[in-house]
């Protein structure tokens, strides 16, 4: 099973580079996950992912006006009432993209204090990275579930 991961966020913004730590994160695991940087234009991967053609995309972000420090996985493989943003495509845009190809896409938000994304900052708190190992543990999981033997 070919599974990714969309990594979106602007690592000079301070805790928005969550996303690019939780794929290094990730990557160390060696679980399988092919990691796709996307930064602040994620759109410039989307010809790499459909060439990889994956089974399976979460797309990773950081998100705010929720509880800080908290990991929500969304399921939008079906729904198109979801009004993220991302920081220069509207997120329904993006995910309908995904959606072409790919049958199963899951949203990944990790939730950050809007104070630490506002100033350009190429640091990354340690609230945030603890939220990325928390995010890591639910990325564990989801591989878990997509995890080819099981599935067979």
């Amino acid at each position: 099973m070919k599974k990714a991961i969309l990594m979106i966020g602007n690592t000079l913004r301070g805790d928005d580079g969550i996303t690019t730590y939780l794929g290094h994160l990730l990557e160390k695991e060696n679980l399988g996950w092919r990691v796709f940087y996307g930064g602040d234009t994620p759109e410039s991967e989307f010809h790499n992912l459909r060439a990889f053609g994956p089974d399976v995309i979460v797309v990773a972000d950081a998100m705010t006006g929720t509880k800080i420090g908290t990991v929500e996985l969304i399921d939008i493989s079906d729904d198109r009432e979801y009004m993220y943003t991302t920081h220069n495509l509207p997120m329904p845009i993006l995910l309908s993209y995904l959606k072409g190809f790919c049958q199963v896409v899951l949203f990944l938000g990790l939730n950050v204090d809007i104070e630490k994304v506002l100033e350009i900052d190429p640091s990354l708190s340690e609230e945030a990275k603890e939220t990325a190992q928390k995010a890591l543990s639910k990325m564990l999981e989801i591989d878990a579930i997509f995890d080819e033997e099981k599935i067979s």
